[in-house]
């Protein structure tokens, strides 16, 4: 059976997220031991760094994200990994941001990678006395121990969305992503690149086959699969309504397709976006699922207490 505490990127260690940092020694002896049900539901992943609490994809919103315990029935649930997103800016720097343009969350007007570093990071993000930061800040803030999962945006009005016919034609408009690459890979956290880009996915295989990607579904499980097994990702990470077998299943859209045994049975872990209520956790948790994508992290407290 796969560990559902396993890492993302498939090495089967234990994701002990901030317990260990928590100073518990009882928290830790559970941990060490596996035998806590309420630590071994699924992989909390700071959506953002929990968007829905904090400012998101900023440092302040990744320190507070990764405070707490690995105990889902804590006051405080740490997160395990923080999920954040990435965008070049004009002059080559890479930005910790979700839209490609900056005027709908922050105070600065624009495309992301039309515009300089410069500008860029001096945007405050919501408000908060945020401003959008650098994927060096990003990873900065969040300590070795708790994993990243990197979203890569796109870079360019260039690249074409989903899967393409011949990604290596895209391969110039996807160079940037050597910086990430370089980057991230300085840090010691466990890492997975994901994106909705296949042109991204065959660039990070180009620049390095040992960094760890996935490929996130979005309108076929089927394709989603294919693409898996043709970049050999290191994880599946499917929305919320093509898990099957759940309430949330939607069989409009998309094939009768058990997406959660399809990974098992390919020894991928599978991490749902984005959950929003505790029911769903329960659900999505009942169905065998490995991580959750979160913009809070208290909707796993309910199921913990009933452990």
């Amino acid at each position: 059976m796969l560990n559902r505490r396993r890492f993302l990127a498939g090495t089967g260690a234990a994701a002990v997220g901030a317990a260990a940092a928590s100073g518990s020694a009882s928290a830790r002896a559970a941990d060490e031991a596996g035998r806590d049900d309420r630590k071994d539901r699924a992989t909390v992943i700071a959506h953002r760094g929990f968007a829905d609490t904090y400012p998101e994809n900023t440092v302040a919103a990744f320190e507070q994200s990764v405070q707490g315990g690995s105990d889902d029935a804590a006051d405080r649930r740490g997160a395990d990994w923080i999920e954040l997103d990435v965008f070049p800016t004009c002059d080559g720097e890479i930005a910790v941001f979700h839209d490609t343009e900056l005027g709908e969350l922050t105070d600065t007007d624009g495309v992301l990678y039309e515009t300089p570093a410069s500008e860029v990071f001096a945007a405050e993000v919501l408000e908060s006395g945020q401003t959008v930061p650098s994927l060096t800040e990003a990873m900065e803030a969040i300590p070795s121990n708790v994993g990243v999962n990197i979203d890569i945006k796109e870079g360019s009005p260039d690249v074409e969305f989903g899967r393409i016919d011949d990604p290596e034609a895209e391969r110039e408009e996807w160079e940037w992503l050597e910086t990430v690459v370089d980057v991230a890979t300085d840090y010691d956290n466990e890492l997975l690149l994901s994106t909705f880009w296949e042109g991204a996915l065959a660039t990070v295989r180009d620049i390095d086959p040992d960094v760890p990607a996935a490929y996130l579904l979005y309108d076929s499980i089927q394709e989603g699969l294919d693409v898996t097994d043709k970049y050999d990702a290191e994880g599946v990470n499917p929305p919320l309504d093509m898990i099957y077998g759940t309430p949330f299943f939607d069989d409009e859209a998309y094939e009768e397709i058990d997406v959660v045994a399809e990974a098992h049975a390919r020894d991928l872990p599978v991490n749902v976006w984005t959950i929003n209520t505790w029911y769903e956790v329960e659900q999505l948790i009942e169905a065998g699922v490995d991580g959750l994508f979160l913009d809070y992290s208290e909707i796993v407290r309910w199921g913990g207490l009933q452990s």
